[in-house]
């Protein structure tokens, strides 16, 4: 069953661009445009998550956030805060909120705290076992296709930190990691960073491929991808398992994933 999220912000353009982003990707959505609109959504349906803005009309997120935590029926909701103001953020710190955004809202940080939060929500609940690591969503998507279908629980992330995060936090039995991840934090600072610490040196961490036949004649791309291997394993990985297919992919992971 998809997930529902509230977005309470009077900034009309926020609200679209995040609703847009968020339905695209297969959630529901609900709108307040102040803290007595989100209170009457709230009052009137079961909501996951709240998306929900400091400075409002009407009523402000702080009251708003403190008549959530007062309901015993809404106390468990995620709360996601979004400001750009430090005193503000510090202070929903001391109330307990976790999950903050920043302002101008960049709709891609938004998917990535939402797919995050459920994550590691849908993880705990579940006994979790299974967490991937790829910037293609349709190679996480495949990916978890394969695992869910034997069975086993599934987190999928495609930011580095959240991954990392969500790792340290639930210790999951199996980590698999795409090789070239690239950019601030590549995939050998991954799994170098999940081995220096003393409870996780033993996970199982697999690390893969996704680069086409076709491409894999690329002279450069093969160094490229034999170099950062070797970095991997290097690092700590357990095993190399190749390039990601759907076809083959369980039997690559099935002994270390049940």
């Amino acid at each position: 069953m998809p997930k529902r999220i509230l977005i309470a912000d009077d900034e009309p353009t926020i609200v679209i661009l995040a609703r847009q982003k968020l339905e695209e990707h297969g959630y529901l959505v609900e709108t307040a445009r102040n803290g007595k609109e989100a209170m009457r959504v709230l009052e009137s349906m079961d909501v996951d998550l709240i998306i929900l803005d400091v400075i409002m009309p009407v009523m402000d997120g702080v009251d708003v956030y403190k008549e959530v935590k007062k309901n015993p029926r809404l106390a468990n909701t995620h709360v996601v805060i979004m400001t750009d103001n430090r005193i503000f953020r510090e202070s929903f710190q001391t109330l307990g909120v976790e999950h903050f955004l920043p302002k101008p809202l960049d709709v891609e940080k938004l998917l990535h705290k939402v797919e995050y939060i459920f994550t590691c929500a849908d993880l705990e609940r579940k006994n979790k076992q299974t967490l991937i690591l790829s910037p293609d969503h349709e190679v996480n998507a495949g990916m978890a296709r394969v695992l869910e279908a034997q069975g086993l629980v599934v987190g999928k992330s495609s930011d580095p930190i959240d991954f990392v995060s969500t790792a340290l936090i639930l210790a999951p039995k199996l980590l698999v990691v795409d090789v070239l991840m690239e950019g601030d934090i590549s995939s050998y600072e991954v799994i170098r960073g999940l081995r220096a610490f003393s409870r996780l040196k033993d996970m199982k961490i697999l690390v893969f491929t996704d680069v086409l036949p076709e491409d894999a004649e690329s002279q450069e791309l093969l160094e490229k991808l034999r170099a950062a291997k070797d970095r991997c394993m290097e690092a700590g990985a357990t095993r190399f398992i190749g390039r990601f297919s759907p076809d083959s992919f369980w039997e690559a992971v099935r002994e270390y994933a049940v």
